[in-house]
């Protein structure tokens, strides 16, 4: 029979055996090398316990999703109650103005401007953040070219 890759032995009373050789007196003590070295398949259990643990996944996937809908429902609802108390904010300084122009132009701006970033206080949101810090940095920098004044007052913990 060809030799395995190692070849272990065994000495009792002086005579020096291989595996093969013992085998047959020791029974299933010696186990095959050939059943040791291979891998074997994943059994039932571990493919059962494998479908559990994703739907588990699944199921808190989608409760985190429903808790975050419920919280976005929620502060829609204080925006809308708190509006009314933004109101003399409008009589100040006139309505606010969004950004909506990719890249915007600034010739429409007053002489003395305020920007008002708003970034996040918590979470992985620094690409975000940093969006809108360059954003602003820009902004700040065609402002003076032209010749005005910024103020800026920033909104969140990261900003």
């Amino acid at each position: 029979s060809p030799r395995p890759s190692f070849c272990l032995f065994a000495v009792a009373k002086g005579f020096v055996s291989t595996m093969a050789s013992l085998r047959p007196v020791l029974g299933r003590a010696v186990p095959r090398v050939a059943s040791v070295l291979k891998r074997g398949m994943a059994t039932e259990k571990q493919i059962f316990n494998q479908i559990q643990s994703t739907k588990n996944i699944q199921k808190i996937t989608s409760s985190m999703k429903m808790v975050s809908a419920a919280k976005l429902k929620g502060d829609e609802g204080r925006l809308a109650v708190a509006v009314p108390f933004n109101a003399w904010t409008s009589a100040l300084c006139g309505e606010p103005v969004l950004i909506d122009d990719i890249p915007p132009t600034y010739e429409d701006f007053p002489q003395k401007t305020l920007i008002v970033p708003m970034t996040s206080d918590k979470g992985l949101c620094g690409g975000v953040n940093s969006f809108i810090s360059r954003a602003v940095k820009d902004c700040v920098g065609k402002l003076t070219a032209q010749g005005k004044e910024c103020d800026i007052v920033i909104i969140g913990d990261k900003g």
